[in-house]
């Protein structure tokens, strides 16, 4: 596909990992960029004089239809929607945890429904815009010692099913990404699993800089799923074969450090 020069772009979290890379790639295209993080980074700032980074907190409804609001009233409102904030926590290692658990499911499943409300809100434009959700593979066959991550993914991609069909033909395109395992510094619960599986998982990792490729060429299109990379998606479907088959696979009945759950005292 040859380069197409894209005017305006929003990204959610920005500061680092995929998100970073893409605010990289859009500004060296001469694309103009809205950064918007619930943090101030000087040195991402002062290195990328050309965007525009607003400290708006996703997961802030308020805050988040403040911000669409303004930019559709200044003229400003972006063609293409990148919402890849999100996080990870173990929320259901050793016990559940509701407070991790919450803040999970906060950033990855309403940081990106707080900017669906107002979009679907304002008129029909002649402007084709793009709505961007960063989900991932995890939605088939999650980490179960990482809940809130697995089910915001799983409720995310069944939104966007939806109102990818529901919108079909409109000015609005809802489109997900599906991402495997990409090679980041990004925090994941993976880092603690056993070094056969991390083996596993490196062998189906993809890099950063083709993600960032694959991402970007996938918003030209109206196409609704990327599945990237896809040489992973026979692993996750295999790990949740093996969840559904075999007894004790994958379903969390260790903790991380290798505990037994709720082993009885002698």
């Amino acid at each position: 596909m040859p380069d197409v020069i894209v005017q305006s772009v929003l990204i959610t979290g920005t500061t680092s990992g995929i998100g970073r890379a893409l605010l990289e790639h859009y500004a060296r295209s001469g694309t103009k960029v809205i950064s918007v993080n619930r943090r101030l980074v000087a040195e991402l700032e002062s290195q990328y004089p050309s965007v525009r980074f607003e400290c708006v907190d996703v997961r802030s409804p308020g805050d988040v239809e403040q911000l669409v609001r303004g930019l559709a009233k200044s003229g400003e409102l972006p063609e293409i929607f990148i919402l890849n904030a999100g996080i990870n926590r173990a929320d259901n290692d050793e016990s559940f945890q509701l407070s991790p658990y919450r803040e999970v499911i906060d950033t990855n499943l309403y940081g990106v429904l707080n900017f669906v409300g107002p979009l679907t809100q304002l008129p029909a434009g002649p402007v084709e815009r793009h709505v961007v959700a960063i989900s991932s593979m995890a939605s088939y066959a999650g980490n179960p010692h990482g809940l809130g991550y697995h089910t915001s993914k799983k409720a995310l991609t069944a939104c966007f099913d939806v109102w990818s069909r529901m919108y079909a033909g409109t000015d609005l395109v809802f489109q997900q990404v599906m991402l495997g395992p990409v090679r980041t510094a990004i925090y994941t619960t993976a880092d603690r699993f056993p070094p056969w599986m991390v083996r596993i998982r490196n062998l189906f990792s993809a890099s950063l800089d083709g993600t960032v490729r694959a991402v970007s060429r996938f918003t030209l299109t109206r196409n609704r799923r990327l599945v990237y990379p896809l040489r992973a998606f026979p692993l996750f479907v295999a790990v949740r074969l093996g969840q559904c088959l075999v007894p004790g696979f994958f379903q969390g009945r260790k903790t991380l450090d290798g505990k037994a759950r709720r082993a009885r005292s002698q």
